[in-house]
This record gives C-alpha cells, structure tokens and sequence, in this order.
C-alpha cells in the first residue's frame, strides 16, 4: 500500500505467513464462510490476502468459483501460491498488488472479501471505494474487522491503559469495526448489513491460553522497533510488551474485542437501491 494511504505494517516479520496461518486456525476462518454468500460460477477476489488462509478455504468450498488473491508483498504471494499448489486448488490464483490501485477493469468480481486490512489504511473509504469499482453490479462487498482491538479492558491497569491508549492508535485503527458501515454508505454502496460477535483471536476472559498468548508475542516482538519509535526507546517498548502480557495473564482481566462483518452491494445502473 502507498504511504500516503497507509500506515506500517507494524507486525510484518520473516515467519508473518507462518504465523498468519496460525491466527486463521484459532481466528476460526472457517466460520466467516457463513458471511460471504458465493454463487456457482462466481468471481470472488480476497483483497490483501496475506498468506492466502481465506483465499485458499474459499477455494476449496467453492470448487466452480473462480477465486484471486491480491496482496502488496511479492513474499507473502509466494507463500500463499506455494500453499495453493500444495492443496491442488486450480482455481485460485495471485496477483501482487495495490488495494488502492487494484489491477483489474471495473465489474470484474462478484464478491469482494478483505479482512483485517482496513485497520493499517489511513483513507479506508479510499480502498472501499475501489473494491466497490472492481465489484459487479449487484454484488458484494464484505470487510472484516475488529472493533476495540487491544484497547478495552476490565479492570484497567492505571499503568498500562494510557500507554495501550497512546501506542495502538499509532499503528492501527482499533475502532475501525464500528466505522465501516457508514464508509460504505459514502462509497455509494447500497444494502448496507452489519453482523458482529467476539473476535475469538483477541476477546480474552480470564488469563490467555499459550496459543493466543504466543500470537501477541510474535506480534509485540515484530512491531518493537515501531513502538519504541512512539515510546523513545527500545527499553520502554519492551517494558510495555512484558507489561501487557502480565495483564493478559491475569485471572481477573477482561479484553473485549468484536469481529465486525460488514457487507454492501453494489448498485445496478437499472435497479439501484433495492426496497
């Protein structure tokens, strides 16, 4: 993504993928299927596909879909073919690329799906806007994000809530869940539906489970030298990440995080908005 649209991809590592496809399992991806209506035949691009999880799993449900990754790290693409190859998934395709400036003519795809990609751009609308150009008329638009994402906690720890409050909102957007439904009215998208529930990646009860807990570390280890530039110093980032973890170990803690799936169709020229 260009700079002027985006902000770091804070947590991108030499084991990102690796670590991605792990999130996909204890994310449930699977599940999100149940979002993402796909007719026979149908078109279905996965816009920042990452390691190619959600692409891969469409794919392999929707065997008469042809299905397109697009992601902006030629590495990640690698991976994700690789993976596609192993899985003998011959309608499913990458492409490098910007979600900005999508390499493809307008009204190419019947659905178009992206998930936790709209919390690093600082113009979403922007992006929204050109998914909603490559999608067909009558068909979809479906974005996937998080809504309280690393900043909303009970009890809050007097220490660590300002920095949490301080250090999050310059990586991501983490109340962009909440954002999305009217982004898309104004990116002339029409039947607009909103569905959300706990995010089972970060909505934590109680002390995290290891698997959980060691997808923060990799994260909080991969964005370090990004936190240390908001906090000054490599010690004080460190500081937070072991900070955050012990909260996280906690019994009596509680991180609320909701999964928001926001889908919108793209007006026909003839039917517009539908009743």
């Amino acid at each position: 993504m260009p700079t002027d649209h985006s902000r770091p991809y804070a947590i991108h590592s030499a084991s990102e993928c690796d670590r991605l496809e792990r999130q996909a399992v204890l994310a449930g991806v699977e599940d999100h299927l149940r979002f993402v209506p796909i007719r026979p035949g149908a078109r279905v691009l996965d816009a920042g596909c990452g390691s190619g999880s959600m692409a891969r799993l469409i794919a392999a449900q929707h065997p008469d879909a042809e299905v397109t990754g697009i992601d902006l790290r030629a590495d990640y693409l690698a991976y994700a073919r690789e993976r596609a190859e192993l899985n003998e998934l011959h309608n499913l395709d990458f492409h490098e690329g910007d979600i900005f400036r999508l390499p493809f003519p307008d009204a190419t795809f019947d659905v178009v799906w992206s998930k936790y990609v709209l919390q690093w751009v600082k113009t979403p609308r922007a992006a929204i806007v050109e998914f909603a150009r490559v999608t067909k008329p009558d068909g979809l638009v479906i974005c996937c994000n998080y809504d309280g994402f690393g900043v909303t906690h009970w009890p809050e720890d007097p220490g660590l809530q300002p920095l949490v409050e301080r250090v999050f909102p310059a990586l991501v957007d983490p109340f962009i869940g909440r954002k999305l439904a009217p982004l898309f009215h104004t990116a002339g998208l029409v039947d607009i539906a909103v569905d959300f529930e706990p995010d089972r990646l970060f909505n934590i009860v109680g002390s995290i489970d290891p698997e959980r807990r060691q997808n923060w570390v990799e994260q909080w280890a991969a964005a370090r030298l990004y936190i240390a530039g908001i906090l000054g110093s490599e010690a004080a980032a460190d500081q937070l990440a072991g900070a955050f973890l012990a909260y996280q170990d906690r019994a009596d803690n509680a991180s609320y995080t909701a999964l928001y799936f926001v889908r919108g169709r793209r007006p026909s020229p003839v039917s517009g908005r539908r009743a």
